[in-house]
């Protein structure tokens, strides 16, 4: 677990970064603001002035970034207000942001086909609770199986859902209305049929589940970002089979347990693991077992 003071420094850090790139609102002539949608080599997808255009970018953005056009050219980026973020599957030591300026994180997952991997939700809770987006937990194929006890003792708002059945999509298009929300989940597990429910389309092309490994295609390779009609916009994000962190920190595992509330320890700084008559300790469960793991991150 890594300090609290080094994780304000790099915050500080990071913030500095984005600020020293940041152009907010477009003042010089010619220059519009713009909203990334997509990206390719050396250029982006923006939406700007309601259409889609194609524009050179040298600047790292990433969807959910709103940027200023100048010349079919990116010149500037504001400051984000919210980021997911995680580390480099080639460099552990370098972070890599994923999404931007999103104010929900839809965690998508399926009890089995492929199996429910708790400890990936409870990595991209942390991520959530560290980068300032709220997160919505979304099990899919309940056509499959409906038993949902193994996530029972999550604190965190939830919708079941079924894209065979239709059944809860209408509950997560509305949870979602008018907001910008991150699409994230293992790979498998259907984000790509959740989507093309929410927007009545078959532009989230479909993968199928790998017979031989029972493991999810990479159905998506990039973020993007898609309009629903009721005003939510959605990045969706390549499905993963391991989402790295790095060093967390007390505050931010806190974050991703909001079962554990203080009134339940005699310590306010209560790790859960060595304190005395800790009742959280005491109880065990799943849920306890999930903390120690990723306070040992």
């Amino acid at each position: 677990m890594r300090d609290g003071s080094k994780a304000k420094k790099e915050n500080v850090r990071r913030q500095r970064l984005l600020a020293a790139q940041a152009n907010p609102t477009a003042t010089e002539e010619g220059e519009r603001n713009a909203l990334v949608i997509g990206l390719g080599p050396g250029l982006c997808s923006v939406e700007l002035d309601g259409m889609l255009r194609h524009v050179r970018c040298q600047i790292p953005v990433v969807p959910g970034d709103e940027v200023c056009v100048m010349n079919d050219a990116v010149s500037g980026i504001s400051p984000r207000r919210t980021v997911l973020i995680r580390t480099d599957p080639l460099n552990a030591r370098r972070e890599k942001v994923v999404a931007a300026n999103v104010e929900n994180m839809v965690i998508v997952a399926a009890i089995t086909n492929p199996p429910l991997r708790t400890g990936l939700i409870d990595r991209y809770m942390i991520a959530a609770a560290r980068g300032g987006i709220k997160p919505i937990l979304c099990i899919n194929k309940l056509d499959i199986s409906s038993d949902t006890s193994e996530v029972a003792g999550y604190d965190l708002p939830m919708v079941k859902c079924s894209t065979k059945t239709g059944e809860g999509i209408q509950e997560l298009r509305d949870m979602l209305a008018g907001s910008l929300a991150v699409l994230t989940g293992h790979s498998g597990v259907g984000k790509s049929s959740i989507l093309n429910a929410l927007t009545d389309s078959e532009d989230a092309r479909v993968g199928a589940l790998s017979v031989e490994t029972g493991k999810g295609q990479h159905t998506t390779t990039a973020s993007r970002l898609y309009h629903l009609s009721n005003g939510a916009r959605i990045i969706d994000t390549p499905g993963i089979r391991e989402f790295g962190l790095g060093p967390v920190t007390l505050d931010e595992l806190k974050a991703a347990f909001p079962e554990f509330t203080s009134e339940r320890c005699r310590f306010q700084d209560c790790t859960h693991k060595l304190e005395p008559d800790c009742a959280i300790r005491d109880a065990g469960g799943p849920r306890y077992e999930a903390w120690l793991r990723l306070l040992e991150l």
